[in-house]
């Protein structure tokens, strides 16, 4: 994609505030397209000048699965300056090629406009009745080389949709704009979109939609009555089941058909629904809480939770599809389709299945995306998320790639385009000896048989004829893919050979390549002696690649011009090794505890081997947290063999003195018996402090009794021959201060939780609150024993029956309960409530509401007995929130079984 940028040579300290001010406006352009071969590429043009390109159009166009391509441009733009333009039209019929494009709509600063509008003109569709003209064409297809050109008619005017179906599938109805029909449509038995584009601006109070061939013959069988969803007016949705929607011809059993605002979407004898203006509809945004994601190959089924926030009012629609990057069809099943989001509801589920197969790979990733919503909703901030999948088969100790050099190699010269040698580039063959006063300057044969890599393959007639000469020569090897093991060696044989007019600046070098990162691993450089030619081994440690796809890169180089250089190497081995003494880490590199923990405990892991005993010394180090604040320790840590850790105890010194986060640090060194340290090898410990004097403003969560009866039923399709007992569930806030939480420290698949409390000085102070842990389930992180659910006895014991697995929760605000308590609360809001990333919580008189359809809302009641019983909800079981009031954490109802239902009391 080329984007047109604008490029101010202006220094930044003689930008005027004209100039800034311009760069600061930008359009945002998407074009909804796809192409049929997806081969296809599309020119966007503003005012008749290419500001982006488009290749290869993915998606499928005759399926009506569209992808999103987006651009910024200086400036505001509107619609009639933008061209989208088909440039590679290519139609093979003996080959059975036919590209083609299809142009959904374009999206201006979020303001949609329909390819298929009236105003829009084309000069590549064809139609069967006068083939390819141009012309105003009411089609969404580029058949051939040519280009849309948008009206800008559509800021001036209003797009009318109307949702509606009939219940025989002949029912006629027209659109009304202050009182006059502006056009008549037939309504099928399947929900259909009809569209009206007004030359003006239409509200919503001006609008009507009237039936107008009711028929009634209960004989016949007929029944004729018109349905009607909703309207929406420039992508803004207003329901027909609103209370402020007027109906002349909705029956209602108790009163007939009579006027008024009956809240139905069903005219049932001629008449009309007539809008009201009431604009205060927020149908949300929709969007995901995590950009990238990391699992195992053997999670088997993986969720992504979309959820809708910001507003639930009206039915909404969200497109989603998986797009294959580095993984395959066979690891995965792609999914694709449309998300439905129905009036009120917040979070859908999408699944797919992630294959366990047998294949030593590396790790792979692919992409789950958002795009095209309707019903007025529009996209969030997180549109899509990288899942990499990390390979969970290991293979045998042995050799995973060799090359002797001895036949044709897949090896690339000049990988990057970047050598300058001009002279003595790598290649691969039986090398001819070279000799000056005695000296043999490149071997005459391969370390093992006559093949080798080589600088200068023939030896010329003299001394320097093809020795490298005048800079840089490289050579990349074919592509590795790496199991994910703990030992992983790179070995070979090489030769550098040079004569005493040479310098430090003359060398050979090993590095890796992986992706864009290329990392120096060995160096030899010349020096201003005579240096022989002989065959020199090395073996590096390249583990930290384990899991990677890399390349191995062979440099040398002759910087001065005066210099003699001449490399070779050969038998070069990747192997996964056995077991060795090991790499000694410390687990986390991050600790924090409260003041008053007494210890910190520091874990010394011991990875890639535990063959034999070996120790490690350690001691502390002070930084902001001084010696007053914890002891010192020193001393020598003793892995015995197969020994993977050893803990280590630092005393924490609980003061009285109001201080802020301090830290200090463990430090290992000295490895002993082969094992080596790692790059992990110092723990930063902080101290959180409890000694503030200052007010604190607290949540208070108090569950609501009430919530556990919404959608109260008994659920035997989830799993087959068990009864699982769903429930709603609603913890509110009603303290004087937000529950914030936010992640610190990450370790494996769980990180560490502070919760911030605001004080009343206008501060704020921490403290430990727990950990996060990534819900497979729910596709985003909770945290970890906010709640648990129980099925109680009714009698004196009340002895609990039956528990649900759930106790991890995402905390965001879904409903506003105690709207008194927000009104006088220190501080409201905070940073958390809105999504389900690193920062969550529930403000002051919000409440977080978990559905009862969501995965592990439940209890397991297949095995207990039919009675009454207690449904009881306990948030905050461990007290790991500091909160106002710690005795009102309990909330239950009563429940009766019987006859494998369940009813509330």
């Amino acid at each position: 994609m080329t984007t047109n940028l604008r490029q101010n040579p202006t220094r930044d300290s003689e930008l005027s505030v004209e100039a800034l001010e311009d760069r600061m406006m930008l359009s945002s352009v998407e074009i909804i397209a796809a192409g049929v071969e997806n081969s296809e590429t599309i020119e966007i043009q503003v005012d008749q000048q290419a500001v982006a390109t488009f290749n290869n159009l993915g998606g499928n166009a005759d399926a009506g699965q569209f992808q999103s391509y987006t651009f910024n441009t200086a400036g505001t733009i509107s619609a009639d300056q933008v061209r989208v333009q088909f440039t590679n039209d290519l139609y093979d019929p003996a080959n059975n090629i036919d590209s083609n494009v299809r142009i959904d709509a374009i999206v201006i600063d979020g303001v949609r406009y329909e390819t298929e509008d009236p105003s829009v003109f084309s000069t590549g569709t064809w139609l069967p009745g006068d083939g390819i003209v141009e012309g105003n064409r009411e089609s969404e297809y580029l058949h051939t080389n040519g280009y849309f050109q948008f009206a800008g008619s559509s800021n001036n005017g209003s797009l009318i949709e109307v949702r509606a179906r009939g219940s025989e599938g002949v029912e006629q109805f027209n659109l009304r704009i202050l009182g006059d029909t502006v056009g008549t449509f037939t309504a099928s038995t399947q929900d259909q979109t009809f569209s009206y584009r007004h030359d003006g601006v239409v509200t919503a109070g001006q609008i009507q939609v009237e039936f107008i061939n009711d028929e009634y013959d209960p004989d016949a069988g007929i029944d004729n009555n018109l349905i009607v969803d909703s309207i929406s007016i420039d992508g803004q949705t207003f329901e027909t089941e609103a209370a402020s929607t007027f109906s002349t011809g909705t029956w209602l059993p108790e009163d007939g058909v009579q006027p008024g605002n009956r809240q139905s979407e069903w005219l049932h004898t001629e008449g009309f629904f007539l809008y009201s203006g009431d604009t205060n509809v927020q149908p949300g945004e929709i969007g995901l809480t995590l950009n990238t994601l990391t699992i195992n190959e053997d999670l088997g089924e993986l969720n992504f939770v979309v959820f809708r926030s910001g507003g639930s009012d009206g039915r909404v629609t969200v497109d989603y599809t998986t797009n294959l990057g580095s993984a395959g069809s066979g690891d995965l099943t792609p999914v694709s389709g449309t998300l439905v989001f129905e009036d009120g509801i917040n979070s859908q589920q999408v699944s797919l299945q992630i294959t366990d197969d047998s294949v030593v790979e590396s790790a792979e990733s692919f992409t789950f995306s958002l795009s095209n919503p309707t019903g007025g909703a529009s996209l969030g901030a997180i549109t899509s998320q990288t899942v990499t999948i990390n390979d969970d088969d290991q293979p045998t100790v042995g050799i995973i790639f060799e090359d002797s050099f001895e036949t044709v190699s897949n090896w690339t010269t000049n990988p990057n385009g970047t050598d300058t040698a001009t002279t003595g580039q790598w290649e691969i063959g039986s090398p001819q000896s070279t000799t000056s006063s005695g000296i043999t300057l490149q071997p005459n044969s391969g370390h093992f048989g006559p093949g080798a890599l080589v600088t200068g393959l023939a030896a010329g007639s003299s001394v320097g004829t093809f020795d490298i000469d005048n800079g840089l020569t490289s050579v990349l090897s074919p592509t590795i893919d790496l199991p994910s093991v703990p030992e992983l060696e790179l070995s070979f044989e090489y030769s550098l050979a040079y004569l005493d007019n040479a310098s430090n600046d003359d060398y050979f070098s090993v590095s890796i390549v992986s992706g864009d990162v290329t990392t120096e691993l060995f160096d030899d450089h010349a020096h201003d002696s005579n240096q022989a030619s002989s065959w020199n081994f090395a073996n590096l440690n390249i583990s930290a690649w384990s899991g990677q796809t890399i390349q191995i890169l062979f440099e040398a180089a002759d910087l001065l011009g005066a210099s003699l250089v001449e490399a070779a190497v050969d038998d070069v081995v990747v192997e996964a090794l056995p077991a060795l003494p090991g790499t000694i880490e410390v687990q986390r590199t991050s600790i924090n505890l409260n003041e008053d923990s007494g210890f910190a405990e520091v874990v010394l892991t011991r990875t890639s081997g535990r063959v034999g005993r070996v120790t490690v010394d350690y001691a502390t180090t002070t930084g902001s947290a001084s010696q007053s604040d914890f002891g010192a320790v020193s001393g020598t840590a003793v892995f015995e063999n197969g020994q993977p850790e050893v803990t280590i105890q630092i005393p924490i010194v609980d003061d009285g003195t109001d201080e802020d986060l301090e830290s200090f640090q463990l430090v290992l060194s000295n490895p002993t018996n082969g094992a080596v340290l790692g790059t992990d090898s110092a723990a930063t410990v902080t101290i959180v402090d409890n000694d503030s004097t200052v007010g604190d403003y607290l949540p208070d969560l108090t569950p609501i009794a009430s919530t556990l009866t919404e959608r109260l039923s008994i659920d035997t399709s989830e799993q087959p021959g068990r009864r699982l007992m769903r429930f709603s569930t609603e913890v509110a806030n009603a303290g004087d201060g937000p529950l914030e939480i936010w992640g610190g420290d990450a370790s494996g698949s769980t990180q560490q939780v502070f919760q911030r409390i605001y004080q009343e000085d206008g501060g704020s102070r921490d403290q430990l609150a727990g950990e996060f842990v990534y819900h497979a389930g729910h596709g985003h992180i909770h945290f970890e024993g906010f709640a648990t659910y129980d099925l109680k006895l009714t009698d004196a014991s009340g002895a609990i029956v039956a528990s649900g697995g759930k106790t991890s929760f995402c905390l965001i605000n879904i409903r506003q309960p105690f709207a008194d308590v927000t009104a006088n609360a220190g501080v409201v809001h905070g940073r958390g409530g809105s999504s389900c990333g690193q920062i969550q919580g529930i403000s002051a008189g919000y409440s977080d509401v978990y559905s009862a359809s969501l995965d592990d809302q439940w209890i397991d009641v297949t095995n207990v007995a039919d009675g009454t019983y207690w449904l009881e909800i306990e948030t905050d079981p461990e007290n790991n929130i500091q909160e106002t009031n710690e005795s009102n954490n309990t909330a239950r109802v009563q429940v009766r079984l019987q006859n494998g239902q369940v009813t509330a009391l």
